[in-house]
C-alpha cells in the first residue's frame, strides 16, 4: 500500500507534461499550495494553515494525502508546493539519519542547520504528536505514572506496540529507564492497541500525544523524563520565500496558539465526532482572531 501511495504521489505530482501544471499554476497566479502527509491529522493541519493564509487574502489551493514524507519534502523543495505540516524530529531524522538530538530546542535548532538553502521552517508549535506510552488509569494509580517507574516492574509487564517499535527502542528503554519488557507484542497502532490494552491483553500500549483515543478511553500517558522520544512538535515547513511577511505571521500565529490539548480536541472533532476537518480548521482559525 505504501509504494501504491508513493506512486500516486510521484504521479500527482510531475504532472504529465515538460512542467508541472501545479507548478506552473502557482507561479503564473501568486497562489500558495499547500500539500499534507496521507493521514487524518495532517489533513486538518493543513487545513488550518490554508485558513490562517486566507485571512491575510491569499489564494490557497489544498493537495491532501500526498504520501510520504521523500514526495511532500521533495515537492516544497522543487516548489511544487509552497509547505506543508510537518514534525520537528521526524523532519530532522529524515535530514541527517545521524541525529541524536532529542529534546524539543535542541531537535528544532538541529533542523534548521540541516535544512538545504531553499526550505525554511517557521514557529515550532508547543503541540506535539509523539511516540508515549500509556497505561490504565488502574494501572496508573497503582504507581506507573512515568517511564521511570517502569524499570522495576517492566519484568511483568506486556508492552503492545508497531512491528518496528522493538528494533528501533527496546534496547535504548533498557539503556534509560532499565526496562526489559516481559514481552513486546507486535499490534496495530491505533484502535487494535487500545483494545488490547483494554482488554488487559497488554499492560502498556505505545500510541501517540495526540490520539484521541488517551482521552476516549481514560488513558495514561507515562511521562518521559529522559526525553527517550525525540520531540515532534509541529512545525510548518515552506519554501525559503514563498511567503510574504503578513502570511508568514498568519502562520506563526497559528503555532503560538497550538498546544498539544487543543490538537487533541480538534483531533477528536475529526475521529470521534466525524466532523468536516475544513470546518473544525476554519472554526480554530476564527477563534484565535484570524
Amino acid at each position: 500500500m505504501r509504494l501504491l501511495a508513493m506512486a500516486a504521489a510521484a504521479l500527482l505530482l510531475a504532472g504529465c507534461g515538460t512542467q508541472d501544471p501545479l507548478e506552473a499554476n502557482q507561479q503564473s497566479s501568486g497562489q500558495v499550495v499547500i500539500g499534507s502527509a496521507d493521514f487524518a491529522e495532517s489533513e486538518l493541519l493543513m487545513h488550518v494553515y490554508a485558513e490562517a493564509l486566507k485571512s491575510t487574502g491569499a489564494k490557497v489551493q489544498t493537495r491532501p494525502r500526498i504520501g510520504a514524507r521523500e514526495f511532500y519534502v521533495g515537492a516544497v523543495r522543487e516548489g511544487e508546493l509552497t509547505m506543508v505540516p510537518e514534525y520537528t524530529g521526524n523532519l530532522m531524522q529524515h535530514l541527517d539519519p545521524e541525529a541524536t538530538a532529542t529534546e524539543s530546542r535542541q531537535v528544532y535548532d538541529h533542523l534548521t542547520g540541516v535544512l538545504p538553502p531553499n526550505l525554511q521552517v517557521l514557529e515550532q508549535s508547543a503541540a506535539e504528536d509523539s511516540d508515549v506510552l500509556t497505561v490504565t488509569r488502574r494501572t496508573a494509580e497503582s504507581g506507573l505514572r512515568s517511564m521511570a517507574d517502569l524499570g522495576p516492574r517492566c519484568g511483568e509487564l506486556v508492552l503492545g506496540a508497531p512491528a518496528e517499535w522493538k528494533s528501533r527502542w527496546a534496547a535504548k528503554i533498557a539503556q534509560e529507564y532499565g526496562c526489559t519488557f516481559k514481552q513486546i507484542r507486535s499490534v496495530e497502532a491505533g484502535t487494535l492497541t487500545v483494545d488490547a490494552l483494554t482488554a488487559g491483553q497488554i499492560q502498556v500500549a505505545n500510541l501517540f500525544s495526540t490520539s484521541s483515543a488517551i482521552r476516549a478511553n481514560d488513558l495514561v500517558k507515562l511521562d518521559d523524563p529522559k526525553n527517550m522520544f525525540p520531540a515532534q512538535n509541529v512545525v510548518p515547513l515552506v519554501g525559503k520565500g514563498k511567503l510574504d511577511p503578513e502570511q508568514t505571521d498568519a502562520v506563526n500565529e497559528v503555532s503560538r496558539a497550538l498546544t498539544t490539548d487543543k490538537l487533541t480536541e480538534l483531533n477528536e472533532r475529526i475521529e470521534i465526532d466525524k466532523a468536516n476537518p475544513a470546518d473544525v480548521a476554519k472554526e480554530f482559525v476564527a477563534s484565535i482572531g484570524l
